[in-house]
């Protein structure tokens, strides 16, 4: 896959990946990854969607963020009972 990317996510892409210290090849497989799940729930969203299921794509969009934000909270306030995930320096 060829990806071209506008100057501006160029520019963002090498400003993190020299502030990382990493490849921006690298960085950039790293970062689509990390998206995986979402980019799956984005699909499902869009064929609910083109199929006119609008409210059943309202829910899954609801869900997908709510997931990502009770995932952010964990990570910023573990709530008591639960292990907050360790990332790899």
């Amino acid at each position: 896959m060829a990806l071209t990317l506008t100057p501006e996510v160029e520019a963002a892409l090498f400003d993190l990946a020299d502030a990382l210290g990493k490849p921006a090849a690298t960085l950039a497989v790293e970062l689509l990854r990390e998206m995986v799940p979402q980019l799956h729930d984005l699909a499902k969203i869009t064929r609910l969607a083109q199929q006119g299921k609008n409210a059943a794509a309202k829910r899954a969009l609801r869900h997908m963020i709510g997931d990502g934000m009770a995932e952010i909270l964990n990570e910023q306030l573990p709530l008591p009972g639960t292990a907050a995930k360790k990332r790899k320096a």
